[in-house]
């Protein structure tokens, strides 16, 4: 597939990574610094130019293009790149980042529509971050969470602290603690690397384990492995930009919470106070630790960083820590800093860049793969398919060992319920796999194409 993606920024930069290892990927941006890097980088081609002029997509190859995926900083560049590829080279496929939350109101929901601007999916990356922050919050303990089979189960990401019962466990001695919950570890990240969970594999202090579990047991399963946390009653959040704004909004809808939220530029810390009604706002620098304490974060069960600096976020770690703050969360951009988070402080990273991918692959894939998210940087995925007549799935027992090697089982849902993995596979049945990035085209093959798959 011919692809442009329009914006070579930290986003496009992300996306580019994913694609072009099985797709020839144009890239354009006006900053040739940007171009140059991102060429070296990948095996993509580069266009320095204005992503909505006329030529510059020509010049690209839009006449020829399947998709263009336009994430500039700016979302009026990106909507008319959209409808020029639309209008004037029959793009097929338009996606679009759109930041202004000013055009996601309800009642403009027409706005991108074949008849008006021909975006086929935008997306908002304060939107689905904050929707990320949110779903944490619901799985006090996980540092990540995410939503399969229409919510019958989640996905969840969980490090094994110390003195842990995990700590020296095998897979299959903990599942041994977990009987009839119907959870699976699909994955364990150590250090820089991910792999496809096996029954055999030690857990060791540090491991950064993916569960795939029915939403309802998951309480109870953290419970008996002394993963529970409460925080979340008191939050402080640093940075009041669309997305600390966005989550101060949602959270405190909630009786049971209390938001404190601290911003540093006046005129922005104004407006959210507009925004606000029981959430506090305190205009300073979040790391002060003079504000920080006025902010509550000593006495907070959960600190944000929600700023647009990803060293601020990240030094929020030892000073709220050392104030007394239960746990810290930090917003990063600069997939450099994420391996650094434990050494200073902070429990947990929120990756907008991999949100906004993981909902592009699965666009990029619509027709195979239901859902996916996308982990530790992009180096694996969990999907989620509907199986047809022609998969290779079909009749597949999925323990047994017919799945490829980088892949593991998480759930089969039948009829709307979760079933024991050791069933053979059926036609209907929604499917959910971990694949070690190197096993994401064969894992498309497998929801989509039954022969000569191995």
């Amino acid at each position: 597939m011919r692809i442009i993606i329009c914006g070579a920024g930290r986003v496009g930069q992300g996306i580019a990574e994913r694609l072009a290892i099985e797709h020839t990927v144009t890239v354009i941006d006006e900053d040739s610094q940007l171009v140059e890097r991102i060429t070296q980088l990948y095996e993509v081609r580069g266009i320095t130019g204005h992503a909505a002029h006329p030529n510059v997509l020509k010049k690209a190859g839009a006449d020829g293009a399947e998709m263009i995926i336009a994430v500039t900083y700016s979302d009026e560049v990106n909507m008319i790149t959209c409808q020029v590829a639309h209008s004037l080279f029959k793009v097929t496929n338009k996606i679009a980042r759109i930041r202004s939350q000013e055009y996601l109101k309800p009642q403009y929901k027409s706005l991108f529509s074949q008849d008006n601007i021909p975006i086929d999916l935008h997306i908002s990356p304060e939107v689905e971050v904050s929707e990320s922050i949110l779903k944490r919050l619901e799985t006090p303990g996980a540092f990540l969470t995410a939503n399969f089979a229409n919510g019958l189960v989640n996905l969840v990401g969980v490090e094994v602290p110390e003195k842990s019962p995990l700590v020296d466990a095998s897979i299959e001695d903990v599942y041994s603690l977990l009987p009839d919950t119907k959870a699976r570890i699909v994955a364990i990240a150590r250090d820089k690397n991910i792999f496809a969970a096996k029954l055999d594999e030690t857990l060791i202090t540090g491991d950064r384990i993916y569960w795939i579990a029915p939403k309802s047991n998951i309480e109870h399963m953290f419970t008996i492995m002394e993963l529970l946390d409460n925080s979340g009653r008191l939050v402080t959040i640093v940075g009041a930009g669309n997305i600390g704004l966005n989550v101060a909004r949602k959270l405190e809808k909630q009786n049971h919470m209390r938001v404190r939220l601290i911003e540093k530029n006046e005129n922005v810390a104004e407006r959210a106070a507009e925004k606000l009604n029981r959430a506090i706002v305190i205009q300073g620098d979040g790391l002060d630790p003079a504000v920080l304490e006025e902010a509550g974060a000593g006495q907070a069960d959960l600190v944000i960083g929600l700023t647009s600096d990803d060293k601020t976020n990240l030094l929020l770690g030892p000073l709220a820590k050392d104030l007394g703050a239960k746990k810290v969360v930090s917003l990063i951009n600069e997939t450099d800093l994420i391996n650094i988070r434990s050494n200073i402080g902070v429990d947990a990273l929120i990756d907008p860049r991999g949100v906004t991918v993981s909902r592009i692959l699965l666009q990029l894939r619509h027709g195979r793969l239901s859902g996916l998210q996308t982990l530790e940087n992009g180096a694996a995925e969990v999907v989620e398919g509907i199986v047809r007549e022609t998969s290779s799935l079909v009749g597949m027992e999925l323990l047994s060992g017919d799945l490829p090697e980088g892949l593991a089982p998480g759930a089969i849902v039948r009829d709307g319920e979760l079933i024991e993995l050791n069933e053979r596979v059926r036609v209907g049945d929604t499917v959910i796999l971990f694949a070690e990035r190197e096993m994401a085209r064969k894992v498309d093959q497998l929801y989509r194409v039954k022969p000569e798959f191995y």
